[in-house]
Order: structure tokens, then C-alpha cells, then sequence
């Protein structure tokens, strides 16, 4: 049997929310992963099939977004031979690019401090 060091088993999560000055969710992990896989995708249909989010849901909770932003992250191409697409526009781009950048900086400093956190538990 493995012998386990005091507090091995504890464990530290953390979600990062952009809120309005109100207090309304903008945006966290859920939404920045949709906004990310639709630039990979081109599609927010497919994004949502891949994310096993519904369609209706991934929209309302994008366009909420936008309005809370107040300017548009998506771009919608409608039908055609091909279908239709779903495109960040370019501060859709920014916005999710400085969003990811926000987050690394945040995990590296997070990790120090769960770091600390646990060395002072283990004391």
C-alpha cells in the first residue's frame, strides 16, 4: 500500500470571471473555450456539437457576451453551396488572444502561490 505525505490528496481549483460593473458573468473558461474552438472550427455549430453544448444555448450565451461587451466577437456567413460559418471578428480575436494571455499569467502565478499554500500545510 502507498503511503500518501500529509495533505497529498488536497488539491486547489480556481475559474477566472470577467464580470460586468454589475456583476454579470462576461466571460470565463466555458465561454473563451467556445469562442476558441469556433476560430478553429469556423463554425458555431460545430464548435457547439464539439463542446456537446447545445446550439441555442452556445448562441444566447455568446450573444449575452457581446451585449455585455458591446461590441460583436462572431461574424455569421450564411448558407451558400457550403453551408454557413461562423468567424471571430477581428476584436473577437484580440479579445480571446488577450483573454488566454490574462489566463497563462494568472496560472503561473496561481501555481506559486498553491505551491507556497501547500508547503505551509504541510509545515
Amino acid at each position: 500500500m502507498e503511503k500518501f505525505s500529509k495533505y497529498s490528496n488536497v488539491h486547489v481549483d480556481y475559474t477566472i470571471w470577467i464580470k460586468d460593473e454589475n456583476g454579470a458573468d462576461i466571460i470565463g473558461d466555458d465561454k473563451f473555450l467556445m469562442l476558441k474552438t469556433i476560430r478553429e472550427e469556423g463554425s458555431l455549430k460545430t464548435a457547439a456539437e464539439k463542446l456537446h453544448i447545445s446550439y441555442r444555448k452556445a448562441w444566447g450565451d455568446l450573444k449575452t457576451c457581446e451585449d455585455l461587451l458591446g461590441f460583436p466577437l462572431l461574424e455569421k456567413q450564411r448558407g451558400g453551396a457550403d453551408g454557413g460559418r461562423t468567424l471571430l471578428t477581428d476584436e473577437g480575436i484580440r479579445f480571446i488572444t488577450l483573454y488566454e494571455s490574462m489566463h497563462n499569467e494568472f496560472q503561473v502565478a496561481v501555481t506559486e502561490i498553491i505551491k507556497r499554500f501547500k508547503k505551509t500545510l504541510k509545515g
